[in-house]
């Protein structure tokens, strides 16, 4: 079988992605190409797309197409064939808000800013954080280029701040400038990666390219064997990444990541 991977840019967690990926597939059945979208292979039985771009490059080829390493808001943008799945990037809202619970469990309520494009998940956003007993304080952003107001607004009204996966909000202009906002405000703030946990937020919940790597050869194997792709959904597997420096300069006694990781595997 012909498996085309398709890389939107040359990034580290992309290569480590699809080496991770062809050390889970045995050779002998799996044929593993890997590439930019501007060089893939029109001849493969499967596209792997990974990230966005790749995503949106082959959203509507008429061979089959993973696509791994991207938001769902992007995907949903996308109008795909019944042939198109996905292993989002982002974590599900619950796996999140059971992360705010492990480590702040006084918490009452939690801001979070968004653009337009994610202004459709607000509904079920709500209807989560209702769930686990959290106020949800929401606030659009119009003017992206000076986003201080709005998140002082948020701040004011917030026990913790939870980042989502808008690329219109977080940018690298801007994300510094996010950071030291809240940390000024003392509201933690909840990230997206260990990326964001290194640059100063209190905690994340994320998935490791390789833990998606083995999930995408899970799907690959299933496709191989029924020729159908399961369907689209969030990671299976994740890490909890600590900023204990973080945690102790806004007086928290947290549990350790592992700590965190076990709790939250047991609230499924």
């Amino acid at each position: 079988m012909r498996i085309a991977v398709v890389l939107s840019v040359e990034g580290a967690s992309y290569r480590e992605f699809a080496s991770a990926l062809g050390a889970q597939l045995d050779p002998a059945l799996f044929s593993l190409s890997v590439g930019t979208d501007a060089v893939a292979p029109d001849n493969a039985d499967l596209y792997v797309a990974v990230g966005t771009k790749a995503t949106a490059a082959l959203a509507n080829t008429t061979r089959p197409v993973l696509s791994v390493l991207t938001p769902r808001s992007a995907v949903d943008a996308l109008n795909v064939p019944s042939s198109f799945a996905a292993i989002y990037i982002d974590q599900p809202v619950s796996r999140r808000l059971a992360l705010i619970a492990a480590v702040l469990p006084q918490a009452r309520s939690v801001g979070v800013l968004y653009s337009s494009s994610l202004s459709a998940e607000l509904p079920m956003l709500q209807r989560a954080a209702a769930a686990a007993g959290l106020t949800l304080n929401s606030q659009e952003v119009v003017r992206r280029s000076d986003i201080s107001p709005d998140l002082a607004e948020v701040l004011s009204k917030s026990d913790v701040f939870l980042v989502l996966a808008d690329t219109e909000i977080y940018r690298p202009d801007t994300l510094r400038n996010i950071l030291l906002q809240t940390y000024r405000q003392r509201v933690p703030m909840i990230g997206l990666s260990s990326q964001y946990v290194r640059a100063g937020a209190l905690c994340a919940v994320y998935t490791s390219p390789r833990q998606i790597a083995q999930q995408a050869a899970r799907a690959i194997r299933r496709y191989s064997a029924s020729g159908h792709l399961p369907a689209s959904r969030h990671p299976e597997d994740f890490e909890v990444a600590v900023n204990t420096q973080v945690a102790r300069s806004l007086g928290l006694n947290i549990q350790d990541a592992e700590q965190l990781r076990a709790f939250i595997g047991r609230q499924k």
